[in-house]
């Protein structure tokens, strides 16, 4: 009896011995399948980053793998049926890398990776209008599915000729075993320290493989004083040509007769409510915008600072920072004020290394100011008020100037200990901890609109010192906000910003000043990303169709819009008149009312597909 049933544990265990023999051969053909991927990896000029994305590719697809390695033996161990554990096992393998041969096909086109939105797509009514295949196209699937099921069957067959009493074998799998693990643990601890340390060369992979979730742990490396804030600084800082990106879809003509020459001031206040633009609020502001064109149903595109200050300079999704991030690809409004001898000066109260505006939105200006010397938001502000205002007091008018100014407080509900605060009462300190449902939401808002009241104090003198001297009649002036600012509004527990895509997150004020335009109210939707083709065509002379190099068209067009895309990588959303398509990283997809109540109904597939289309626009 003893005997037998040594006999039958032996067996059982060369036969899981076989599984993973197997998953170690599927893991193998996964990466080769998966090298596709390597063809999307940008501004890697490092050794030790080539050998990293190499070790995560491993790593990442040996964990894709151990899939159905698990599967079948858990199926083993419990049924103790070895017939049924190999069906399992061949299904499973080939759904795998069926799936991962799919993927490399439909990122490779759409620089997306298989999700429920894709499924969708491929399977519901408009599928034609994406997916188009010849008969040539289903006879390659039918034989790479057919192919891959018989690969499988193959090794089952092969692996019976194999000794797994020899210790060779049993040296093989112990080896390979511990190296995988071993590589996992590396590439997710390197993958962490990157992206603690913003070394986009090596964080690229969490965009290039499919279902990849790397470990990240900045705080634990700045507590382990293992952040090196410079590293960011020694990576390729000047544009490099780009395999995967192809923006401006034309080259930039210009038609010199029509450009302005007139200086061109941008005042971005962080995190500015859509109607915080008030008398009360923002007194200064509330007085100039009456000599304005104002934008009332103006939307950013996106609800934090990452999306909401890259839409407004490229005018198009910020799903694109990253890959635009990664070969410091300028946007064409940067461009031509250079080209056009515009003076730029670029001041901000929070740092432009985080988000890395330097590496992209900012990175072909020279002598950029990475961060602004202060202890508190409200302190840059004023220092970057007082370096604007110095500039201004010395200009030489030799050309004309393009100004950026990013003021803070708002954003970190600071305003000087000083300050004649006129609204009250008001926190001393936000309690962030305390934010919930039932929390008092008056205190912080007095202490919110007081930052905004300062800043529209700042402002005030801007605008007054631009027409003492003279300048103002001659300077383009946008005031607006990267994104709003939710205050439970909606009482479902979201405060601040970058939690959802309703108004209060999205919508901000936009005034646009020209002396030769009458003031006028415009009700009709306009973007973030109408920004910069406004700016292109009606004051650098540029004679493109805004498609060519933006997702957005003149602020002053009325014509209807039905959706746009709204958000950044991580998440994005259609935001309809009276829907929010929420897609996630993950694919996965919700629909809720514009009060965030959840829909049972199906995204808009017409929206969808042109989604698509927009995302994947500026790739080759």
């Amino acid at each position: 009896m003893l005997y037998f049933y040594k006999k039958n544990m032996i067996s059982k265990t060369i036969f899981t011995k076989k599984i993973f023999i197997i998953f170690l051969i599927n893991s193998v053909l996964s990466l080769i399948i998966s090298m596709r991927y390597f063809d999307f990896v940008d501004n890697v000029d490092s050794i030790i980053a080539n050998i990293f994305i190499i070790l995560s590719q491993i790593g990442h697809f040996a964990v894709l793998n151990s899939i159905p390695l698990f599967v079948s033996v858990l199926v083993f161990f419990v049924s103790k049926r070895i017939l049924l554990t190999k069906i399992i096992n061949i299904i499973s393998s080939s759904v795998l890398i069926i799936l991962i041969k799919l993927d490399t096909i439909v990122f490779s086109q759409f620089r997306y990776h298989l999700s429920p939105m894709v499924f969708k797509l491929a399977f519901g009514k408009r599928a034609s209008d994406i997916f188009q295949f010849t008969n040539e196209n289903y006879i390659t699937a039918f034989l790479f599915v057919v192919g891959v099921i018989g690969f499988q069957l193959l090794l089952f067959t092969l692996i019976n000729k194999i000794s797994f009493e020899d210790k060779k074998i049993v040296r093989i799998i112990k080896i390979s075993s511990s190296t995988l693990l071993t590589i996992v643990l590396i590439s997710h601890l390197g993958f962490a320290w990157s992206d603690a340390n913003s070394y986009r060369q090596i964080t690229q992979t969490k965009n290039l493989f499919p279902a990849y979730y790397p470990l990240t742990a900045e705080d634990l490396f700045v507590k382990l004083n293992l952040v090196d804030k410079n590293l960011s600084k020694n990576e390729i800082s000047i544009e490099t040509e780009s395999k995967n990106i192809n923006y401006p879809l034309k080259e930039i003509n210009i038609d010199t007769s029509k450009t302005t020459k007139k200086n061109i001031l941008i005042i971005v206040i962080d995190s500015w409510r859509y109607d915080y633009l008030t008398k009360e609020i923002t007194p200064n502001i509330y007085n100039f915008k009456k000599n304005t064109q104002e934008f009332t149903n103006h939307k950013s595109g996106s609800n934090m600072t990452t999306g909401g200050i890259f839409s407004m300079f490229y005018g198009i999704p910020a799903t694109y920072f990253d890959s635009f991030t990664g070969v410091n690809k300028g946007p064409v409004l940067i461009d031509q004020l250079i080209k056009q001898k515009y003076d730029l000066n670029i001041l901000s109260s929070s740092t432009v290394e985080n988000p890395p505006f330097n590496k992209n939105v900012f990175t072909k200006v020279s002598n950029l100011e990475l961060y602004t010397i202060g202890d508190t938001p409200a302190e840059r502000d004023m220092n970057i008020f007082n370096s604007w205002t110095s500039y201004i007091e010395n200009y030489n008018q030799k050309n004309p100037f393009f100004g950026f100014l990013f003021f803070d407080a708002a954003h970190g509900f600071d305003f000087p200990k000083n300050y004649k605060a006129p609204f009250k009462p008001y926190l001393d300190m936000v309690d962030y901890i305390g934010l919930d449902n039932d929390y008092d939401a008056k205190p912080l808002i007095n202490r919110y609109k007081n930052c905004l009241h300062y800043i529209d104090n700042l402002v005030g003198k801007i605008i007054l010192q631009l027409n003492k001297k003279d300048q103002l009649k001659n300077t383009i002036v946008i005031i607006t906000s990267d994104h709003g600012q939710e205050f439970n509004d909606l009482k479902k527990g979201y405060w601040q910003h970058g939690g959802n895509f309703s108004k209060y997150q999205i919508n901000t004020p936009f005034i646009l000043y020209d002396s030769k335009k009458a003031p006028k109210k415009y009700s009709h939707l306009t973007l973030h990303y109408d920004l910069s083709p406004t700016i292109m065509s009606d004051y650098l002379g540029t004679i493109n169709n805004t498609n060519d190099y933006s997702s957005g068209k003149s602020l002053f067009d009325t014509s209807n819009r039905n959706f746009f895309i709204c958000g950044y990588n991580q998440k994005f959303a259609i935001i309809e008149n009276k829907r929010i398509t929420n897609i996630y990283t993950s694919g996965i997809f919700d629909v809720v009312d514009n009060n965030l109540n959840t829909l049972n109904e199906e995204p808009n597939e017409d929206y969808l597909i042109k989604t698509i289309y927009e995302l994947k626009k500026f790739y080759k």
